[in-house]
């Protein structure tokens, strides 16, 4: 059997000029509304209209294939929304002669969601080249102990910022609810919280959901702005957003600006800690999660 590992994201175009099509890609022949035209162009502007998540990936990509190199286990990538495609990746492992893939998006959060919106385009890409290979899905890696030791580390790094007068606040990406629940993304989320505030040591910490969207009327709850209408006392917010992996717009405009002048407007300092990014400890969990995933596979055959 030869494996190969595919590396599921969101995607994000490369220069201001993309940014139509890639909407246009998103609303899946829909008319782009106004207020996400306007909306993503002013994000966008603050990055010279080049997301950081593009080049983050390409070099989480190169390191993980490195790493996985004396497996066996061959590392692809595939985008949903940008290129690289999905179904260009999935082309390339039909040539490459992969007859098992280990498909890995890179959300941390198991998540009907991304089950759905990630798992159905991969079996129809399969399918079409005449389903060549077997998926193994990987929905979440949370339940993995070295993201809950990674993101440790991560706060750690931060302890300078923190007092008593310093809220830790976790966060996530609200998902709606329109479709049904989503239990476990919200359990894993508050889990996760509580174990990474446990293990680095933090007593004052919340955790809400951050980027909701213009549609639907059921979301996760609590919102991040709600809990700083409900937190008194501290005098600053150290943003930790365990529910992402890298660096980009969610975190940089929706996060950091939007989130953070709020934060500021209450007289309130407003810090971050970094992102796992292509660091080696995120780099070790991956290859464990694809090792794991092959490992099982191989016991089952």
């Amino acid at each position: 059997m030869k494996e190969g590992l595919l590396l599921m994201a969101y995607g994000s175009p490369e220069s201001t000029e993309e940014l139509m099509p890639y909407l246009q890609g998103i609303y899946e022949g829909r008319p782009v509304p106004e207020y996400a035209l306007q909306e993503n162009r002013r994000k966008y502007s603050m990055v010279n209209g080049v997301s950081p998540s593009n080049n983050i990936i390409i070099q989480l990509l190169e390191k993980v294939r490195s790493s996985l190199l004396s497996s066996g286990i061959s590392t692809y990538l595939g985008n949903k929304h940008w290129k690289p495609w999905l179904k260009d990746a999935v082309n390339q492992m039909k040539r490459d002669g992969i007859d098992h893939i280990i498909a890995l998006p890179i959300f941390p959060f198991q998540s009907k969601n991304v089950e759905k919106s990630y798992m159905e385009p991969l079996e129809q890409s399969v399918q079409a080249e005449g389903g060549f290979a077997e998926i193994s899905f990987l929905n979440g890696f949370s339940d993995d102990r070295g993201f809950v030791e990674m993101w440790a580390r991560i706060l750690n790094e931060s302890v300078a910022e923190t007092s008593d007068e310093t809220l830790v606040l976790f966060t996530a990406h609200s998902l709606p609810l329109m479709g049904g629940e989503e239990n476990a993304y919200n359990e894993r989320f508050r889990r996760s919280a509580q174990e990474i505030a446990s293990k680095a040591g933090i007593s004052a910490f919340a955790y809400a959901y951050q980027s909701r969207g213009k549609y639907g009327t059921r979301w996760l709850e609590p919102s991040i702005e709600s809990i700083l209408e409900n937190e008194n006392g501290f005098s600053r917010v150290l943003a930790a957003p365990i529910g992402f992996c890298y660096e980009h717009m969610e975190i940089l405009y929706d996060l950091d600006f939007e989130f953070g002048s709020k934060v500021r407007e209450r007289g309130m300092e407003y810090i971050r800690t970094r992102m796992p990014d292509s660091d080696k400890d995120f780099v070790s969990l991956i290859c464990n999660q694809a090792t794991a995933a092959s490992w099982a596979t191989e016991v089952s055959t």
